[in-house]
């Protein structure tokens, strides 16, 4: 790993947790609802590669758990943080890089634009519905209030702690992927084809 790559990936790393903190501050009666990091994450997977992207989720995902401002992660002011879900919640991070740099090598940025916006919010619709049914298990394996792993996924599905539940997360990413997501990998393609000439 070269110079160039070690400080893309702090930069890119630094974006996604900068990103995390400020929508706190923006939106503090909406924690989880909507949220930035996971699309940084995946734009970089998609723009430079899945190792790149996997280690800026791992990254971007460890420094929220570890370091919790107000509303950067929901389990980090709830409980204090578990090495069970301080690794799930890293894997999981990773694994919107990965995806993303699996999927930016079969896609072609030639085809028409509302086609890869209709990927990219599919991609967000999949991958954080993933998430938030595994992040469930990672928190039932870190703190065994339930009775049963079944009952910690099922709350995934109804408003417990917050007004809403935690499963709409899967409705607002795709948005975020869909607007967001798709002006970043235009804008860091030019850039990087602009830097490369």
């Amino acid at each position: 790993m070269n110079a160039r790559k070690i400080a893309l990936i702090s930069t890119m790393s630094a974006v996604a947790v900068v990103v995390s903190y400020g929508k706190g501050l923006a939106i503090p009666f909406l924690p989880g609802l909507i949220e930035f990091t996971t699309v940084i994450i995946f734009v970089t997977g998609f723009c430079f590669g899945k190792i790149t992207g996997g280690v800026v989720g791992m990254l971007s995902m460890t420094i929220n758990m570890l370091v919790p401002y107000p509303f950067a992660h929901p389990a980090s002011w709830i409980f204090t943080i578990s090495p069970i879900l301080l690794a799930a919640e890293a894997l999981l991070g990773g694994m919107y890089g990965v995806a993303g740099g699996f999927l930016g090598k079969r896609w072609s940025l030639e085809e028409k634009r509302w086609k890869l916006t209709a990927k990219l919010s599919l991609s967000g619709f999949v991958l954080t519905f993933v998430y938030q049914i595994l992040s469930s298990i990672g928190f039932y394996l870190a703190y065994p209030v339930y009775p049963s792993v079944w009952e910690a996924i099922y709350l995934t599905f109804i408003p417990l702690y917050y007004p809403y539940p935690p499963i709409i997360h899967a409705v607002t990413n795709p948005v975020i992927f869909a607007s967001i997501g798709t002006t970043a990998i235009y804008a860091i393609k030019r850039l990087s084809i602009s830097v490369e000439t």
